[in-house]
């Protein structure tokens, strides 16, 4: 019996290896994904400062102390907007909010 592996068998195993390292390389994709949200999470987009999450109206707002920039999450504008009696209310309590913290 020949030590030589067949043909078939260099196939499987070069295959097996392929599919191995194609799930190494997407598991390493997926891990520098996580960690690149995870360094913009909760920063504010226009300064990079971090964001503080306060209540308004029931609805949790995203502020930047540094640049006292607002920020929604999705549907949160719309919330605020169906409570509020106006889109001149709206801005003056949002800015109330900003400047009283």
């Amino acid at each position: 019996m020949s030590d030589k592996p067949s043909r078939n068998e260099e196939e499987y195993f070069a295959r097996r290896e392929a599919e191995l390292l194609k799930k190494r390389r997407e598991a390493l994709a997926r891990a520098e994904n996580d960690a690149e949200r995870q360094r913009h999470f909760m920063k504010c987009p226009k300064c990079g400062a971090d964001l503080v999450t306060q209540d308004y109206e029931g609805v949790q707002v995203d502020r930047c102390p540094e640049c006292d920039g607002v920020w929604f999450d999705a549907g949160e504008a719309e919330r605020v907007i169906k409570q509020d009696t106006g889109v001149v209310g709206l801005f003056r309590s949002i800015m109330r909010g900003v400047r009283s913290t």
